[in-house]
């Protein structure tokens, strides 16, 4: 449960009709995508309320378990304000002392919350004018929250799509599925070394499963041969990257994560594949993966090798370090490998 309060300052008579649809313009272009712009969003609706109709005080109490995906719930909530008839409510209460608007989305046979504010300013009482404005307010404001529901669930879907992709690998190669599974454990660990912001950490976390993605595209001749891969059969495996990137352009919000599968074999010194970047055209995020992605295939043994000890690998890494690989990303890899499982 979240309970939030407003206390209107503001001595002035109720919002004008000009005055509010800003207000209402505002809550629709606001956030929600995170826990602290959800508990922005809340605060700026009880806030909203209170000023539209002058009241001295207003109140939003929120139920996140009626939520498909909402703020986590927060303990220490005081509803002594509200009459206990008011939980059990599917419309609104008014009287001339108080307001009180039940917030619903459609679906759901419950409130996910309720809007009350109380105690007209000049101790005027609420009349319909009132109810009519809060009602507009609740009615905006459940639509951009019913609106980032179903943008947040067409977004996983999308993602769950892509990682069924990825899923279909182990069938055909078990080493580039648990390879994938590997190398984003490895890049999140350099990530929370580097101090890295969440948002960094959110696209390493999926770019991970995700690098290897344009192998579904791979012939399982070449995937999975047990012998050393022919020259013309390598050329065939360094169109993965392509591959997984014309798998993922449709979807713009991975449009980060997209540019890291497609360059994740970039090196430093512009030797790599696709596009032959150079060191200051490849972002750390993309540097971490390729980092991550070579030590693990050093390191994992093959049909046609033996892979290398953790030692040798992190020692090939250093000395290629400036001219293939980020110092700095290997420095950090060398710090915390021996600390992660199965590795050393």
């Amino acid at each position: 449960m979240i309970n939030k309060e407003s206390a209107n300052t503001d001595q002035s008579k109720a919002a004008s009709e000009a005055e509010i649809f800003p207000l209402l313009y505002s809550i629709v272009n606001t956030k929600v995508d995170t826990l602290a712009n959800m508990e922005h969003f809340l605060q700026m609706i009880v806030d909203t309320g209170a000023k539209i109709v002058s009241a001295r005080n207003g109140s939003l109490v929120v139920f996140p378990e009626n939520i498909d995906a909402g703020p986590s719930a927060k303990a220490g909530t005081d509803f002594k304000s509200f009459p206990d008839e008011s939980f059990s409510i599917r419309n609104f209460c008014r009287s001339e002392s108080h307001i009180i608007i039940p917030l619903m989305l459609r679906g759901l046979k419950d409130p996910f919350g309720y809007l009350r504010v109380e105690n007209k300013i000049d101790n005027q009482n609420f009349d319909s004018r009132d109810l009519f404005s809060l009602l507009l307010l609740s009615r905006q404001a459940t639509l951009k929250i019913e609106n980032d529901l179903l943008y947040k669930r067409v977004h996983q879907d999308l993602i769950d799509s892509l990682l069924s992709m990825v899923n279909v690998l182990e069938f055909r190669d078990k080493y580039t599925y648990s390879h994938s599974r590997r190398v984003t454990r490895l890049a999140l660990a350099i990530a929370e070394d580097l101090s890295l912001n969440q948002k960094d950490k959110d696209i390493l976390r999926l770019t991970g499963l995700l690098h290897d993605i344009g192998k579904v595209g791979i012939p399982d001749s070449i995937l999975i041969k047990k012998d050393s891969l022919t020259t013309d059969e390598l050329d065939v495996i360094k169109t993965h990257p392509l591959i997984g990137e014309n798998i993922m352009r449709p979807l713009d919000f991975l449009a980060s994560e997209r540019s890291i599968v497609r360059h994740h074999h970039e090196r430093l010194d512009g030797s790599g594949y696709p596009d032959g970047l150079e060191d200051n055209k490849i972002p750390l995020c993309t540097k971490i993966i390729s980092v991550a992605d070579s030590f693990d295939a050093m390191t994992s043994h093959r049909p046609y090798r033996k892979g290398k000890s953790c030692s040798d690998s992190i020692e090939e890494l250093e000395q290629l370090s400036d001219e293939k690989y980020d110092r700095y990303v290997v420095s950090s890899l060398k710090k915390i490998i021996f600390r992660i499982e199965p590795y050393c």
